[in-house]
């Protein structure tokens, strides 16, 4: 599905600039290799980004290329670019897996099982974009190569999904949403009938998992980030299987909770171009506007404000579906400029949030054992036009170390690092331990919270760590009390 005229929009033109340059600036170049050194950076040492770096800028070569093509259909080097397609599918077919380095089982005596039927984010990514690309270029693409992308769906992703339960399938969080959703897409556009059902019927089962993560106010513990890529890929598939599929419709019970998930990033949202950096978010997220415009249109909401397109390297791992979709979706008249001042205590997840233009104030409770996870319970930000003066660090380096035994040695996960204090040396807990907010109001001019701590720190030292804290806008103070009975 594409909005009508996107191919002139004034409004997605820089990036379409910038997907033409990088397609001029390699139409000369030879397709780069994955080099097994990156895996040995990865087992060795835990460093993901080696072989991130050469796996990403094959996907880049293959996001933009594709897309250039839509709209430059002919020329002197239209021939020349068909035949780079093609090599470059026939690459990526045959690669060695479409799986990071990070997400293989693996010993000391190698990988444990064949690699390449083993499905992560990206595996699946890979097969959804192969499938689109394949569909929309049939008519420029070999038929041999056609052929080889569905059998090489076929034996890397349809087969596997449906032989056994992958752990993610039950996952409250990103990986359900993503690794299903793709492989939807993929079914919808490249299995068969019998197959096809059988395929849908259980990424409908996991996307049930997905939004049970979230609260019926909307809110996700991942932070805006990973909200615009787990969410990102419910609304891709879905928006596709309502093309695809004319009797499909999402059902009625659902759509309320479906608004107020859309909702979420608005409430974020420090200044135009940045956002709380909770979990493991980064302030300078880039949100695609493709899917904010869609989402605006299908439920009728607010969304963030924001005045430009993503850039083409905005996603470092240049997402064939969220590219695509900021040239498809994104609507000129759907971009708005100015964050609306709002307060809202999102329940679910225990977030406070408060914005008076230029200021910024957000309080987060929760647990410590939440979806990457920071052991940040009772910590808060406070901005002016996004810039944080009381700050979260937001996401560390992906390492091995940070997703093991080692992540709260991190300054981004440690409470140490957080607007949380340590308590007779002490720094908060890892694990299910959760604040009890005793008394929260929420309002433009003045919001307020209380909340009880001690379970988050070691008993039986702690009895009792009651923490208030109250913004207001109109004197432009923050008061923060903190009450104690410790043994």
């Amino acid at each position: 599905m594409r909005i009508s005229g996107w191919e002139n929009s004034e409004i997605t033109k820089n990036l379409r600039n910038q997907i033409e340059e990088y397609v001029i600036k390699i139409r000369n170049e030879s397709i780069p290799s994955i080099p097994f050194d990156g895996y040995r950076h990865y087992i060795e040492h835990g460093s993901r980004k080696e072989s991130e770096a050469a796996y990403f800028k094959v996907r880049r070569r293959l996001t933009a290329l594709s897309l250039y093509l839509l709209w430059n259909t002919e020329g002197t080097f239209h021939k020349q670019e068909v035949a780079q397609l093609n090599e470059l599918l026939w690459s990526i077919s045959n690669e060695f897996t479409w799986c990071l380095a990070a997400h293989l089982p693996y010993t000391e005596a190698g990988f444990i099982g064949d690699p390449s039927v083993q499905i992560d984010l990206f595996a699946a990514e890979t097969a959804a974009t192969l499938s689109e690309i394949a569909s929309i270029h049939r008519d420029s693409i070999h038929p041999m190569i056609l052929s080889h992308i569905r059998n090489r769906i076929e034996e890397r992703i349809f087969t596997p999904f449906l032989e056994k339960e992958w752990g993610w399938e039950t996952l409250h969080n990103n990986w359900s949403a993503v690794c299903a959703g793709s492989i939807g897409m993929a079914a919808l556009l490249q299995a068969k009938d019998e197959e096809k059902q059988k395929i849908l019927h259980k990424v409908d089962q996991a996307m049930g998992y997905f939004l049970a993560g979230f609260g019926e106010d909307g809110a996700t513990e991942e932070g805006v980030g990973y909200w615009g890529y787990g969410f990102g890929y419910y609304t891709y598939y879905t928006a596709m299987r309502q093309e695809l599929e004319p009797g499909y419709a999402i059902p009625k019970e659902l759509l309320g909770k479906l608004k107020a998930i859309a909702e979420f990033p608005q409430f974020l949202q420090m200044s135009t171009n940045t956002y709380v950096p909770f979990s493991d978010s980064m302030a300078e997220a880039a949100i695609p506007s493709g899917l904010l415009c869609y989402l605006k249109k299908e439920y009728g909401i607010e969304i963030p404000a924001c005045i430009t397109v993503p850039s083409f390297d905005a996603d470092h791992c240049y997402r064939f579906q969220h590219i695509s979709r900021n040239l498809w979706w994104t609507d000129e008249m759907m971009i708005t400029q100015i964050p609306q001042d709002t307060a809202r205590y999102l329940s679910d997840k225990q977030w406070l949030i408060q914005r008076r233009s230029p200021y910024y104030f957000a309080v987060k409770c929760g647990n410590n054992m939440e979806s990457h996870n920071h052991n940040d319970v009772g910590s808060f930000v406070f901005a002016i036009l996004g810039e944080q003066l009381l700050a979260d660090l937001g996401a560390g380096a992906y390492t091995a170390d940070y997703f093991g035994e080692k992540r709260y040695t991190c300054p981004q996960t440690r409470s140490y690092y957080h607007n949380v204090p340590v308590v007779a040396n002490q720094e908060q807990k890892a694990g299910a331990y959760y604040c009890k907010v005793l008394e929260v109001n929420a309002e433009e001019a003045t919001s307020h919270i209380t909340m009880e701590l001690s379970e988050l720190y070691q008993k039986p030292v702690l009895q009792t760590f009651r923490r208030s804290i109250t913004s207001d806008m109109d004197t432009h103070s923050i008061l923060l009390e903190d009450y104690y009975i410790a043994t």
